[in-house]
């Protein structure tokens, strides 16, 4: 009996020793593959990488800016698992071109580099919507803003404002809606007379214009409401007479500052309704013309209190050709899994502008581009994809393409 207990003792035969026994043969069976996978396994097995690349606009032209433009797309790439592990997002390149392009909206097509040794699969945007626009710098004389009603027998005396010139500097439609610039002051105030620097205010047609860099952004204002004759503000107006030089059109047509201040008899004031500058002679002239313009007084008894001269600035345009090109067609480039496709529709209208100053005008029987699709990487039968252009002529701007997308089908024969 003895020696059966010491043979039990040493192999026991209970269900709950098989089960430990079989468990421990499980772990030490996966142990034994996991290791052997680590050792044999060599990297080099496909993987697929979604990456978020910078977008840039690498020539974008000196004095331009470009307007909530989007800054990184999607990227999908194939490739060995362990090149696509080490790979960094700098080593793509997406970009836009948008060189040679006036200010204005449009959309262009996403434009991609990748390193070797990986493929694309997909990258999303194709193309983005670009607002290009122009910094411009304008200098503006500020004027004294009243704020609040004078008594009756009081005016606005003399008013000095140093510097009496300020350069604003922004995006050129900005820049352009600014009406005047001017310095406030309550009625208060000048009844007792300031001497200090107050805050320069941009003015448009809709009230104060912010988003515009200002130098100096506070001048020194000397000025007091005495007993003197009526006050009057008058817009001050200017004209350009002539002909351009060939080619180029007058453009925008704009004066600083463009309201002023009159001092004088009130019955002599209710006949004055504006300052109307002597005419700019424009013929011959393309490029931008800035001209300081004397202000005169209306008439004899009146004085100009807020400036001696005002800036007139006109701006020339190339004179442009547009035309609408209907029933350009489509063709298909690329390599997809299909090899035939329709296009819905096939053919698209095409509206172009460009210089008549540098080049004849259109022919209207062949349109200086083409229009395709790419259907490189498209795996579904059926898809939209932007209209894109190519051989577009330099001197040619591409304004609007419809339809911009199309519907493309594979054909299975």
């Amino acid at each position: 009996m003895a020696a059966k207990s010491m043979f039990h003792k040493f192999f026991d035969f209970s269900d709950e020793s098989r089960r430990t026994r079989i468990a421990l043969q499980v772990l030490s069976l996966v142990f034994a593959m996991s290791l052997w996978l680590f050792v044999t396994w060599d990297g080099t097995a496909a993987s697929v990488r979604n990456i978020s690349v910078p977008l840039k606009y690498p020539d974008l032209q000196d004095g331009y800016s470009i307007a909530d433009a989007a800054t990184a797309i999607d990227v999908t790439l194939e490739g060995r698992i362990e090149v696509l592990a080490l790979m960094d997002r700098n080593e793509i390149t997406a970009s836009v071109a948008v060189n040679d392009l006036r200010p204005g909206k449009y959309r262009l097509p996403v434009q991609l580099e990748i390193p070797e040794g990986v493929r694309l699969s997909a990258y999303s945007p194709h193309t983005v919507d670009v607002e290009l626009f122009r910094i411009i710098e304008r200098t503006l004389r500020p004027a004294l803003s009243v704020t609040g009603s004078p008594p009756e027998n009081l005016s606005l005396g003399s008013v000095s404002i140093n510097p009496a010139e300020v350069v604003t500097r922004g995006p050129e439609a900005l820049i352009l809606s600014v009406r005047r610039a001017e310095v406030r002051e309550s009625v208060e105030n000048l009844m007792i007379g300031i001497n200090g620097d107050l805050a320069v205010k941009l003015v448009g047609d809709d009230g104060d214009v912010d988003g515009i860099l200002v130098e100096p952004r506070q001048v020194r204002v000397i000025a007091k409401l005495e007993e003197a004759v009526d006050l009057k503000r008058v817009p001050v107006m200017v004209s350009a007479e002539g002909i351009p030089a060939e080619g180029f059109d007058i453009g925008i047509v704009s004066v600083s500052p463009d309201m002023v201040t009159l001092r004088g008899r009130r019955s002599s004031l209710q006949r004055v309704d504006e300052i109307v500058l002597n005419a700019i002679d424009v013929t011959g002239h393309s490029e931008t013309m800035d001209i300081d313009v004397p202000i005169d007084p209306p008439a004899e008894g009146i004085a100009v209190l807020s400036a001696d001269k005002a800036n007139v600035r006109i701006e020339f345009d190339s004179a442009v050709e547009a035309a609408t090109f209907q029933n350009v067609p489509v063709s298909v480039t690329g390599l997809g899994v299909y090899g035939d496709w329709a296009l819905e529709p096939a053919t698209a209208s095409v509206t172009l502008e460009r210089t008549v100053a540098d080049t004849a005008r259109f022919d209207m029987d062949s349109p200086p581009l083409e229009l395709y699709v790419d259907v490189t990487n498209v795996v579904t039968r059926r898809m939209v994809l932007p209209v894109l252009v190519r051989n577009l002529s330099e001197d040619v701007r591409v304004l609007r393409i419809d339809p911009e997308r199309i519907t493309i089908n594979a054909l299975i024969r």
